[in-house]
């Protein structure tokens, strides 16, 4: 149940934020990040020196906060986006790196009782398109946190951002369909990837 709700609110975030940037009410949504972050990372069930860095994050964010709603400060919510997109990100690239397995190919590899040759050159090249693309994702989210205004800044970090994420997982898997020639159920790839054991493809 914890799992579901951290996912959901992986979403919910996003439309939260720029409800609050509509409204001109930003900084309710900045006081309320460090729960949001204790939801997600719940310092209290990790254990050791992780759980200590979990709870100096948590204590971080609470500070800010409470700064935030006592001077009526919004600045905290420009973070969010940024580490979101690099949470994002930090897989693709780890996996890329010598000695190791293309995140996408190992998502394959985890999923296919076949693995054909020619499907793994595949997504080893798509796991570089997607290297690229989720950069080109974080520098316009940086770019926007300093020289965007707050309601361009939330409409592009909060929507159009994973916009163009969906719409390059729906371009592909169309691309796929017509190289490979074989049909591949969307909802099928949907629920592999929401129920795939993480540890496994992230190793």
């Amino acid at each position: 149940m914890l799992d579901f709700i951290a996912r959901f609110q992986f979403f919910f975030y996003p439309l939260l934020v720029h409800l609050s940037v509509s409204y001109h009410v930003p900084f309710l949504v900045a006081c309320l990040l460090p729960f949001f972050y204790f939801i997600i990372a719940r310092p209290d069930l990790a254990d050791g020196q992780q759980k200590k860095t979990k709870l100096l994050i948590f204590i971080a964010l609470l500070s800010i906060a409470v700064f935030s709603w006592y001077y009526l400060d919004h600045s905290i919510i420009y973070l969010p986006p940024i580490l979101m997109i690099s949470i994002i990100w930090y897989p693709f690239v780890r996996s890329v790196l010598p000695n190791r397995t293309p995140l996408i190919t190992r998502f394959y590899q985890l999923t296919k009782q076949e693995n054909e040759p020619a499907e793994m050159r595949y997504t080893d090249i798509l796991t570089w398109v997607w290297v690229v693309f989720i950069a080109l994702l974080l520098v316009n989210t940086l770019f926007l946190t300093f020289w965007a205004s707050l309601e361009v800044w939330s409409l592009f970090t909060n929507f159009v951002n994973y916009l163009l994420l969906l719409t390059l997982l729906f371009a592909e898997w169309v691309f796929r369909l017509f190289w490979f020639k074989r049909w591949e159920s969307p909802i099928e790839f949907t629920r592999q990837l929401m129920t795939i054991d993480q540890r496994k493809l992230l190793q």
